[in-house]
Parts: structure tokens; C-alpha cells; sequence
């Protein structure tokens, strides 16, 4: 098994567990009584500290190499920094042109984060998940998926991490910036890299649930999705001369690596195939658990 069907394996297997793990816990009685951000946090410990570990042990691989844990270097983090706020533009216009189509499940939790307090909110939205979704996201599959190529690995790793949103609407969003957070990890070789604005993107939204005034929330009831969907564009364009100023000196800080060609039998560029029955059979999990419950009636 080469380590591409590996990577799809121990993925396939992830997302079993993570629905069973999220099945069990909405019919556990002793999971009624907690906050929204109370159960969000149980659920992401339950769901992903167990299969990370066992990971680890039972490929023995070591965690600095597989995550890339390096330090940044206070420039990086700094561009870093500005880039998790920059891009929310147009992760904005993303997100509302797929609420057209699909509920947008941040707006229907609005009230049962901010019922939960602020702290709690910030950990369960914004600090655990951009941990422990970008080790498993740029951490073990960006790894894993080295020998197709970093474009390939960067597409398939970000790929994967809009499915395990199980949601049409946030898959578009998750999907570019997952594809843009592999690029920082790769030409920064830190996971750190993708962490930051992971966090940083989150936290904007629990600061501007926890910040919204009624006067703000009722005006925007008032515009229609036309007029909101021109302003988000309007804004998403002005951003990107900002966003393409950050990317050169992105780039002039983090010029790109020397790689070491891998050569087959035949003397060829050796890569391997994504496409595998596991990524089948993950392919149909997100169909069946995040696509179908939005077709039917």
C-alpha cells in the first residue's frame, strides 16, 4: 500500500469515527443540559484527540516531522497574522453566495454561542478547532500526501478538510482557504503557518456574534440578498490588492524550496494515484451525511 492509500485509509477512517463520535453525543442524555460551546468542545476533544493519538503510535512516525512544528519568525507571523485577517472578504462572499443555496449553520447557533459567554465561545469556535483540525488537515494528510506533488497534496488536504465540514454551504470556503493555509505551511515548513489565521478567521467570528448590536442585525434584515451580495463583492475586490501585497512579501521572506525529484523504475517522475477506495467510500459519507439531509424535504 503506498503511502497515498495509506493517508486515504487512516482519513476514511477518521470520518467514521467522527460521525459515530457526533451521532453518540446527540443521543447521550448527559449532553442535553450543556451550553452550545460547552458541547462543540466536548464533541471536537471526542472527535479528534483519540484517532490523532493513535496515529502516532501505531505509524510511530514523529509528530515535529509529520506537523511540521517549527517556529515562524515573527515577520511570517506577523504577514501571517494580517493575511487571517485580509482574506475574510472573500471567505464573507463565499460563505453568503452558498447560504443562497444551503443554511448557513453559524447563523442558526448566533444565539446558543452567545448564551454559552465569551470565553467558552472563543475556545470551542476559535481555539481548539484551528488546532486540531489543521493537525489533521495540513499536519498528517498535507504530509501524507506528499508523493503526489505539492499541488496535488495541497488540492487533496484541502479537499478533505471541506468534506469534514459535512456541509454544502461552508465546503466552497473551507475549501479555498484550506487550499491557501497548505500553501503557507509548505513554503513557511511550519504547521504554525496555517494555525494562526485558522484561529484568527474564528475569532473574528466570535467577535463579531458577541459585538452585534440589534440596530446592526435589524438592518441588515432590511437589505436584500442582492444588495448584501454586491457589498460583499465590493469589499472581497478592494481586499485583493491588499492580499496581493501581503502574497509578494509573503513570497520574498519564504522563496520556494529546492525539491528532490522521485524517479520510478521507468526513470519517470514518480507520483502516486489520489483516487482510492477509501476516498471513495469518504466521498459517499459526505454525500449521504452532508449533502442529502439539505436535498430532502
Amino acid at each position: 500500500m503506498t503511502e497515498t492509500r495509506r493517508t486515504n485509509f487512516f482519513a476514511m477512517l477518521f470520518f467514521i469515527y467522527f460521525i459515530g463520535v457526533s451521532f453518540a453525543l446527540a443521543f447521550l442524555p448527559a449532553t442535553a443540559n450543556l451550553s452550545d460551546s460547552s458541547y462543540m468542545l466536548l464533541a471536537q476533544l471526542l472527535c479528534f484527540l483519540p484517532p490523532l493519538t493513535l496515529y502516532f503510535l501505531f505509524t510511530k512516525k514523529n509528530p515535529k516531522q509529520v506537523l511540521r512544528l517549527n517556529p515562524l519568525g515573527w515577520k511570517n507571523a506577523l504577514i501571517i497574522l494580517s493575511f487571517g485577517i485580509s482574506i475574510q472578504p472573500l471567505m464573507s462572499l463565499l460563505s453568503y453566495a452558498a447560504a443562497l443555496f444551503f443554511p448557513n449553520p453559524v447563523e442558526q447557533s448566533v444565539s446558543g454561542i452567545q448564551s454559552s459567554g465569551f470565553l467558552l465561545s472563543l475556545l470551542s469556535v476559535a481555539v481548539f478547532p484551528a488546532l486540531l483540525e489543521e493537525i489533521f488537515s495540513r499536519g498528517i494528510l498535507l504530509s501524507g500526501y506528499a508523493f503526489l506533488g505539492k499541488w496535488k497534496a495541497a488540492f487533496a488536504s484541502a479537499l478533505l478538510f471541506g468534506l469534514l465540514h459535512l456541509n454544502p454551504q461552508q465546503f466552497p470556503y473551507a475549501f479555498v482557504v484550506g487550499f491557501l493555509f497548505c500553501f503557507l505551511v509548505e513554503r513557511t515548513d511550519s504547521l504554525f503557518a496555517s494555525i494562526l489565521p485558522h484561529m484568527v478567521v474564528n475569532a473574528t467570528t466570535i467577535f463579531s456574534i458577541f459585538s452585534e448590536t440589534a440596530t446592526e442585525t435589524a438592518a441588515a434584515a432590511e437589505m436584500s440578498e442582492t444588495a448584501i451580495l454586491l457589498a460583499l463583492l465590493l469589499m472581497a475586490l478592494l481586499s485583493i490588492p491588499w492580499l496581493a501585497l501581503l502574497l509578494y512579501l509573503f513570497l520574498r521572506i519564504n522563496p520556494p524550496k529546492e525539491e528532490l525529484p522521485l524517479f520510478d523504475e521507468n526513470e519517470k517522475p514518480y507520483r502516486e494515484r489520489f483516487l482510492s477506495p477509501s476516498l471513495i467510500i469518504i466521498l459517499a459519507i459526505y454525500v449521504i451525511f452532508g449533502l442529502l439531509p439539505y436535498l430532502t424535504p
